[in-house]
């Protein structure tokens, strides 16, 4: 088998090639933080909590409802490995259980255990109303009253699953749940138990 050699206008262009390579990698890591990740609940501003965090996963793995997952890798590059709450794999029990795991894991305080959840949103939830099969479980999995309502012919809307009268949550009946977007605080409870997969988590708009 005859051997291959690497000439000198080969050796020209490769060296040209890793060059382009190297100045890309390195032009991408300049970049500012994008800030468009949902965090988990009591983390600090976008830039601090990139500067602070160690991508160490250990909120990952304390997460007891597996909501976590670390950023994979993006044009974002400073936060690549960073985690990011993913409602396919869980929703936060933050506003549910009040659970603070992350939060006393974290040890930078990238995500801050002192940090109140007094008036903080993650995002918002979307809903495909015409794919919706009426089947509550956004109203009885939703741990914030009034964040997912089901309308009400002769009044208020419903904000609890057992006072809707069964006529009106056929699975054939016009009427669907909606979501509150000013009440929800997009912890994914909603779009994780979901059963026919028609809800989707937004990052809060700053």
């Amino acid at each position: 088998m005859k051997k291959k050699t690497l000439n000198r206008r080969s050796f020209v262009r490769y060296g040209l090639e890793m060059g382009a390579m190297v100045g890309l990698v390195g032009g991408l890591s300049v970049l500012p933080s994008k800030g468009n990740a949902i965090r988990p609940p009591r983390a600090v501003a976008p830039e601090e909590f990139t500067a602070l965090c160690m991508r160490c996963g250990v909120c990952v793995e304390v997460c007891p409802s597996h909501a976590l997952r670390l950023k994979d890798l993006t044009l974002d590059i400073k936060n690549i490995s960073t985690p990011v709450l993913d409602p396919d794999f869980g929703g936060c029990l933050a506003w549910k259980d009040n659970c603070d795991e992350c939060a006393q894991a974290c040890p930078t305080h990238a995500i801050d255990p002192l940090r109140s959840l007094a008036g903080e949103k993650l995002g918002f939830v979307t809903l495909e109303k015409d794919r919706c099969v009426n089947c509550m479980v956004c109203l009885m999995r939703c741990p914030v009253e009034g964040a997912v309502l089901f309308p009400n012919p002769k009044g208020k809307p419903f904000t609890r699953e057992k006072d809707i009268p069964t006529v009106l949550k056929l699975r054939t009946s016009p009427l669907k749940p909606y979501i509150d977007v000013k009440k929800c605080v997009g912890c994914g409870l909603c779009v994780y138990h979901c059963p026919e997969k028609i809800m989707h988590l937004h990052k809060e708009k700053n």
